[in-house]
């Protein structure tokens, strides 16, 4: 054999060796191609917040298929478990993701203290970081008031045995911060208004609309509408005041924007055209400073009714609202009561409950704070002068 042919052979051996040597790996890989892989993660179904009432709330599992996970309830195993009949040996649980909904169970027990107390579930996924999930509960009766006297988008509270004032928290780079704060009528099972700040940070994350409906776990579901599982009669929708739209930075809190207490019976065509290109320029009106919404229901005398989703009657509003303030330049960095008048900028909306059509919302809608002030009986920006409070500049937020 000559060194040529030698050479060759010895060559293409080597080739053939490595291969076959790439090819046993391959199969002997765990690595299938039919799998796609995606991010590991678990929420709540609906919020971190659940009434003193015994029940139970859902945690949603994703990923990717096949992956092992194991969960333990680490605080508050004495009264939360993955048991509904056993609160003392069920508080470890694994399982595998599969194809389809996965959901984690997790019940508790009534409170009956007279404080909230809270619950940790750790979840990890195979060889990742452990993730943790706070569960609060209410205690029997408790309220979660609004800081009256601190968030600029507050209206001034008002004596009224049938209003029942709320505020939702929840986590955003694991700091607690107020959700949305509202003033529920008992009487309309309505929020006659729902106050909000908007800003970058409560719009952009890993959340997304939820579709979460649910009881408000402040609120005694007797007063609320029930349209947990499907819409009020006739053609209206479950119509957000504060918008899905605006909270999409946590699931959580964009699941808290489906309670029923922010809910209210509102035309379709109304809710879905121009109503939402309304909540839409709001949105474009955020700024680094933080824009201040309330949005509001009015129920006028000549209010009708319609049915909730379980049949029961409810009052339909004759108007919505929107009042809307932030500084000029939205980059003062300066709080909203160190602000000259000359920094700050507010509109008011005034809204029938009709079909408008397929528009943006046009210049006949805007008035300013102080109307809507005189129309609703509400104070709105209490921190603010009369004189910012009479500003209607359509063009300055963006509607021609």
């Amino acid at each position: 054999m000559t060194s040529i042919h030698r050479y060759y052979t010895t060559t293409v051996n080597i080739l053939l060796l490595t291969v076959l040597t790439l090819w046993v790996g391959a199969c002997s890989s765990n690595d299938d191609p039919d799998i796609v892989k995606v991010p590991n993660e678990a929420y709540w179904k609906t919020s971190s917040t659940v009434s003193a009432a015994s029940g139970s709330s859902a945690i949603i599992i994703t990923g990717t298929t096949g992956t092992v996970w194991n969960a333990e309830v680490t605080e508050g195993n004495t009264w939360c478990s993955f048991s509904n009949k056993d609160f003392t040996n069920s508080s470890q649980k694994s399982g595998e993701i599969k194809e389809g909904l996965n959901v984690l169970y997790v019940y508790y027990q009534n409170n009956t203290g007279s404080t909230q107390r809270q619950a940790k579930i750790s979840l990890r996924f195979a060889d990742e970081a452990e993730l943790t999930l706070d569960l609060s509960q209410l205690s029997s009766g408790q309220q979660n008031l609004p800081s009256f006297n601190t968030w600029i988008e507050l209206p001034a509270e008002k004596e009224n045995a049938n209003y029942q004032y709320v505020a939702h928290y929840a986590k955003l780079n694991n700091k607690p911060v107020r959700n949305y704060s509202l003033c529920f009528d008992k009487t309309k099972q309505a929020a006659l208004w729902v106050a909000y700040p908007i800003h970058n940070a409560y719009l952009t994350g890993s959340g997304s609309r939820t579709d979460a409906w649910a009881f408000d776990p402040f609120i005694p579901e007797k007063f609320q509408a029930n349209c947990v599982d499907r819409s009020y009669k006739g053609s209206y929708d479950r119509g957000h005041q504060l918008p899905s739209a605006d909270r999409l930075a946590t699931n959580d809190l964009n699941a808290q924007t489906f309670y029923m207490s922010n809910m209210t019976p509102q035309l379709n065509r109304l809710n879905q055209d121009m109503w939402a290109k309304l909540e839409a320029k709001v949105r474009v009106n955020k700024c680094s400073d933080t824009l201040y919404v309330v949005t509001g229901a009015y129920f006028g005398s000549n209010a009708t009714t319609t049915f909730d989703g379980a049949g029961n009657t409810v009052a339909v509003p004759t108007n919505y609202y929107k009042v809307l303030l932030r500084t000029k330049t939205g980059s003062t960095g300066k709080a909203i009561q160190d602000c000259t008048d000359d920094e700050l900028i507010s509109i008011g909306f005034w809204v029938e409950q009709k079909s408008y059509g397929n528009i943006e919302p046009p210049r006949s809608i805007c008035t300013t704070v102080a109307d809507i002030e005189q129309k609703t009986g509400f104070t709105f920006f209490p921190k603010v002068s009369a004189t910012v409070k009479k500003q209607n500049n359509p063009t300055q937020w963006g509607i021609n």
